[in-house]
């Protein structure tokens, strides 16, 4: 292989990795977005409530677990998949759970 033809080779490859890097979600090194303890180091403890206006029962206890049994084989980002990493993008607080996702209709405060 010629001098020219690697030149090019490496060019194309070194793009290529910085294309990945660029479009590859930045996600701290060993941090885990399926393991609930990586989200509950920092929003462990606080108020766990449904949202504001909202006919959604409270699945969460105060400590981030849930209340409701058939919520606890599923990781955080199961439900709130708009999080992609760490540290969250900007408006991602105005983003919302979506239950149909899962359910056949939202469940609603009985």
């Amino acid at each position: 292989m010629n001098v020219k033809t690697r030149t090019l080779l490496f060019a194309v490859a070194m793009a290529c990795l910085a294309a990945m890097a660029f479009s590859a979600p930045v996600v701290a090194q060993d941090e885990d977005l399926s393991d609930n303890a990586t989200c509950l180091e920092c929003h462990g403890g606080g108020e766990w409530t449904a949202p504001e206006n909202s006919d959604r029962p409270r699945i969460h206890n105060d400590d981030g677990s849930f209340t409701v049994a058939d919520h606890e084989a599923w990781s955080c980002i199961d439900c709130h998949d708009y999080i992609t990493e760490i540290p969250h993008p900007e408006g991602v607080e105005e983003k919302s759970v979506d239950c149909l996702n899962c359910h056949e209709t939202t469940p609603t405060v009985e």
